[in-house]
């Protein structure tokens, strides 16, 4: 089943998520010195937006969002980038999640969707541990309303076996409780994530002309993807389930 949005309801959700995408990318940010940038949780938003409704309210509200976040906290330099990067990323996510439906093999999507939990897992260990551990500079707030809150915390690095744990046995229920619907997820999710990532990198090398230092902000994204991917796909799963229907048989579409 699809429904087929007025011109006005369609305005109407892509600027409700834009917004939403813009909060979640303010709301809390990490600065990486090295390429004047942040890690954030924007992809969560942006992913659920392309997974709900689909590629162009995606592209449109991961575009708009995403680049007015960097202009109200003082990132402008990165919004044109942005707009784009996110924007292709939405769009991407969006668009596989409908493609991949077509795929009916059980033990088809059941291998892949396996192999990307514990290739996403083994990810987010690695990139934690290795990145993220130490002393950490966290800045919370919602600029201009509310001012930024910086705090520093330890880390050590073996708390990342924590949330790779549970990454794992939250997408595998997810896997044995909604059949292919999480693979999809998964699947789209990471792809477009990439897209992101090397994204960022083209633009820091040559618009920013950082260079190789470039290279600096690429575990910070990735991060920033499996994030996105963890949290998207528990939100979708609860939608699905709380308006009657399984995604992989219906779709809201712009």
């Amino acid at each position: 089943m699809s429904f087929k949005m007025s011109s006005a309801r369609s305005i109407s959700i892509i600027a409700l998520m834009s917004a939403l995408v813009c909060v979640a990318t303010l709301v809390f940010q990490v600065y990486i010195p090295e390429t004047h940038g942040y890690f954030n949780v924007g992809e969560v938003a942006v992913y659920t937006s392309a997974l709900i409704f689909g590629p162009i309210v995606g592209g449109l509200a991961g575009g708009i969002g995403s680049a007015l976040a960097d202009i109200l906290s003082g990132y402008g330099y990165y919004a044109p980038g942005t707009f784009v990067i996110k924007g292709l990323e939405g769009f991407i996510v969006g668009f596989l999640s409908i493609a991949f439906k077509r795929f009916h093999s059980r033990s088809w999507w059941r291998v892949l969707s396996f192999s990307a939990i514990i290739a996403a897992s083994a990810a987010i260990y690695f990139v934690g541990s290795t990145f993220y551990g130490g002393v950490m500079e966290l800045s919370i707030g919602l600029p201009p309303y509310i001012e930024y809150t910086t705090v520093s915390v330890d880390i050590p690095s073996t708390v990342w076996v924590i949330p790779s744990i549970l990454m794992v046995i939250f997408l595998v229920y997810l896997e044995l409780k909604v059949e292919k619907t999480s693979a999809y997820c998964i699947i789209s999710t990471l792809i477009g994530g990439m897209e992101m990532v090397l994204g960022y990198f083209l633009y820091e090398f040559y618009i920013m002309s950082f260079g190789w230092a470039a290279l600096a902000e690429v575990p910070f994204n990735i991060c920033q993807m499996l994030v996105g991917t963890i949290v998207s796909a528990f939100i979708v799963h609860g939608v699905s389930k709380a308006i009657g229907y399984q995604l992989e048989g219906s779709r809201h579409e712009v």
